[in-house]
């Protein structure tokens, strides 16, 4: 099912797997407030649908997402005063924020170029698997900028921090293979097994226990700010509501009798 509101992404949802395609394809989909604001209205209705049990962000043709778009976001916030920025800038974080927090597992889908503000984007994603034409860059300084989004947040949790400000610093762009090996993507595949290996891993994310994902998210994020005590008493307390669900008694039951457990998300 496609949702026809939108005019700079596409929304499909099938199979519980929610996937929300950023369209601007001849600007390489550079993020442009209006498609941001779209971003933000797609994600909070997908985090409220309890139908949709993955998410799946990607580009339409030869991109992920290029970063901001110049003349409609770069040049527009230079001639703002400090406080209309801070509050213009706000749009381009809700939506990172909102994947970021939503309790279901979003993928990235890297296709081809991810950069500045797209690279933003698949940091704040769970998982990111990516076709062998992909290329990543955090390319801010190339306009004396720092990253603004998400970048210095993310990118050195993710891929150490020496290696987060060789890219910052430099802003040079670097292959797929160069970024799975600094911890950047998680999945690799070819060009040719591209489609076909983000669905399966989304079709098997929807079919698991929704709520113990979840919860994971939230545990793992919480941890990064905590000692290894603290988070394994937050751990258990989240453990405990997961013996309330449905999906545990299945998994228990299923792991009795021998056979494949089948989650509802409940």
């Amino acid at each position: 099912m496609v949702d026809e509101q939108y005019k700079f992404i596409v929304v499909t949802r099938e199979d519980q797997v929610a996937t929300v395609t950023l369209n601007r394809p001849e600007v390489f989909n550079c993020m442009s407030p209006e498609l941001m604001d779209e971003l933000t209205l797609a994600l909070s209705s997908i985090a409220k649908d309890e139908d949709v049990r993955c998410v799946v962000i990607t580009g339409a043709g030869e991109a992920f997402c290029s970063g901001g778009d110049v003349e409609l976001d770069v040049a527009t916030m230079s001639k703002m005063t400090h406080f209309e920025c801070r509050e213009y800038s706000r749009k381009f974080s809700e939506p990172i924020n909102l994947i970021y927090s939503m309790e279901k597992p979003v993928i990235a889908a890297v296709n081809g170029i991810a950069g500045g503000g797209g690279l933003d984007l698949a940091l704040a994603c769970d998982i990111r698997i990516a076709s062998e034409s992909a290329k990543f860059g955090m390319y801010y300084v190339r306009m004396g900028l720092i990253p603004g989004i998400c970048g210095n947040y993310l990118l050195p949790r993710l891929v150490g921090l020496g290696r987060a400000k060789l890219m910052a610093f430099t802003g040079d762009i670097i292959d797929a293979k160069k970024a799975e090996h600094f911890g950047l993507v998680d999945i690799l595949v070819p060009e040719s097994a591209f489609a076909s290996a983000v669905q399966s891993l989304a079709q098997k994310l929807a079919k698991g226990p929704t709520k113990a994902i979840a919860m994971t998210k939230v545990a793992m994020h919480r941890s990064q700010h905590m000692d290894m005590e603290t988070s394994q008493d937050y751990s258990r307390n989240l453990e405990i509501l997961m013996i309330q669900t449905e999906d545990h008694r299945e998994g228990f039951q299923a792991f009795l009798e021998k056979r494949k457990a089948v989650f509802k998300g409940k």
